[in-house]
């Protein structure tokens, strides 16, 4: 009887739980068709009373506060591909976590906007919300850090901004290109003997050619070169997991800016979080061993020397040093690192793959740079060889090597997804840009309102780039009105790193790192496909500024034959 009664409330629960269940996804599913009836008519209401400064209409929607973050959660760019298509007057406005978002993407918009000085947008709230969620600020800093953050960024775009500062800056990475680049692979078969940036790049070693997976190498030689000029030699030394944990930083920051908790059990977020603990760490060492330089003591363990710290840390350094956030000191660092470590280097790597998979493309840019980077093989001394002498011209190549740059920009287009955000401070009216010839409507702005430029829109739109996913450089190359002589760059419509006040402070240095680790390379090395099948580039997955490759891929590496 006993066994009977159990039996029996074992059944009326599941049957309970069954109806529970049941009646909960009908609930779910009542609440999702009247959001999106709701928001959808109201859609429709909107887009009526377009004419004269009439408010931007919001898309429609399925869940009720959370909006859009769902499709924007699962693959950002194709929802906003599809939300574009569905716009009038190339503007719509999104909705998430209960804030409406007014999305721009056209020339003429972002610039009304983001380049209007009557909008007076403010960069602080969304440099704090980075800062706080990316790079792990406290908040009880937040105050202090608002008032201070005019302060530093205008520090840094001192220091980043002008031409002979950038070139001062990128010195230090050039010297370490034209020292390391002819060992970019050693012809190695032990791994004691390899340079440490190709050990995990798989390596298998022929008699004159190494093969081996290329954005591994690529990004690992990056870094390796980059970092110490940024933070001194005997920052990796003493913490040589810093480049790997800045990749998994870089895996996990797209849950990180969305706020999202680790305990989803998320494995990029939850490797980020470690690697964020473990690299502000280390830096918190760093930086009390550099204060204890400038108080006049020994470098503390597990440091020897620290001097050949970059001027870039330096002067981070002394403005935080100099106010209330000292603890930001750390933050701040972890973003340059960040910065300078990863984003050149998926650069890099498309520019030499495009280059290299554009039939004479190659042979190009090798004539158009060779006055600029020289490689040469130095005669033998005792019958024993030395390595390439190679020599890089930074300012000569930004000024007088248009094909170059206009592969820079080609990927830049096609890889990069920078996105200016910001909150407009004032009242404002913006046009719409003209749709098969009608007048535009007028669309009104008030203080508070969100807008987003999601510039990779404009990068992919066919109304200004002629099959906008293919690789043509030629697109940014104008000849001279005789048809004689070298053609001229023309940057034309596309904005890089941002714009506006949220624009990347460092393009100007990141370009310069970028063109100086492709010439480099270029000059010293042929790359052929591993498999003999041709040149296949592969699809991308969306990072937080540049895409990476979704698989990587095998090449061929020969020396080149030097005079």
């Amino acid at each position: 009887m006993s066994t009977m009664n159990t039996q029996f409330v074992a059944d009326a629960i599941a049957s309970a739980s069954q109806s529970l269940t049941i009646k909960a996804l009908i609930l779910l599913g009542v609440i999702a068709c009247t959001t999106r009836f709701i928001s959808g008519r109201n859609y429709k209401t909107e887009l009526s009373n377009y004419g004269d400064a009439s408010k931007v209409a919001t898309l429609p929607y399925w869940v009720p506060y959370l909006g859009h973050i769902f499709p924007m959660l699962l693959n950002p760019m194709r929802f906003l591909h599809s939300c574009k298509k569905q716009a009038t007057n190339q503007i719509f406005a999104l909705y998430l976590f209960g804030s409406k978002y007014i999305i721009v993407w056209t020339p003429m918009l972002v610039d009304s906007i983001f380049e209007n000085p009557n909008a007076a947008f403010n960069s602080s709230e969304r440099s704090w919300l980075i800062n706080s969620r990316v790079f792990g600020a406290a908040k009880k800093h937040k105050q202090n850090y608002l008032k201070e953050h005019s302060t530093a960024r205008r520090s840094l775009h001192q220091q980043l901004s002008s031409n002979p500062n950038t070139l001062e800056l990128v010195q230090p990475i050039i010297r370490g290109i034209q020292e390391h680049t002819p060992e970019l692979v050693s012809f190695s078969t032990s791994i004691v003997d390899q340079n440490i940036w190709e050990r995990t790049a798989s390596p298998t070693i022929d008699i004159s050619a190494v093969e081996i997976n290329l954005f591994t190498l690529i990004k690992n030689f990056v870094g390796q070169i980059s970092l110490p000029a940024l933070a001194g030699n005997e920052f990796l030394e003493a913490y040589p997991t810093t480049l790997d944990d800045l990749w998994d930083l870089d895996g996990g920051i797209k849950w990180l800016m969305l706020g999202v908790n680790r305990l989803l059990g998320i494995p990029s977020l939850t490797r980020a979080h470690l690697a964020r603990r473990r690299l502000l760490d280390a830096l918190h060492t760093f930086h009390r061993a550099i204060d204890g330089v400038h108080a006049g003591d020994e470098p503390k363990e597990p440091f020897r020397q620290l001097s050949d710290v970059g001027s870039l840390l330096e002067t981070s350094r002394s403005l935080w040093r100099s106010s209330s956030l000292r603890d930001v000191n750390g933050l701040y660092d972890l973003s340059l690192l960040w910065a300078v470590s990863t984003k050149p280097s998926h650069l890099i790597f498309w520019m030499l793959l495009h280059i290299w998979a554009t039939p004479g493309l190659a042979n190009q840019v090798r004539d158009e740079i060779k006055i600029y980077a020289t490689a040469t093989q130095p005669p033998r001394d005792f019958g024993i060889p030395e390595p390439p002498r190679l020599k890089i011209d930074i300012g000569g190549l930004v000024k007088s090597c248009p094909l170059l740059k206009a592969c820079y920009y080609e990927c830049v287009r096609l890889y990069s997804a920078p996105t200016s955000v910001g909150s407009v401070n004032n009242d404002m009216i913006i046009r719409g840009d003209r749709d098969d010839g009608v007048e535009p409507p007028k669309f009104s702005l008030d203080a508070g309102s969100n807008v987003a430029a999601p510039l990779s829109l404009h990068h992919y739109d066919p109304n200004f780039f002629k099959d906008p996913h293919v690789f043509r450089p030629g697109r940014f190359l104008q000849a001279n009105k005789d048809g004689k002589g070298q053609q001229t760059f023309v940057p034309g419509t596309i904005k890089p790193w941002g714009i506006g006040d949220s624009a990347c402070p460092g393009r100007d240095l990141a370009q310069k790192q970028v063109l100086a680790f492709v010439v480099g390379i270029l000059a010293l090395w042929n790359f052929e496909p591993a498999d003999n099948k041709g040149w296949k580039v592969p699809d991308q997955v969306e990072r937080a500024v540049i895409s990476v490759p979704a698989v990587d891929i095998r090449v061929n590496l020969r020396p080149r034959e030097l005079l």
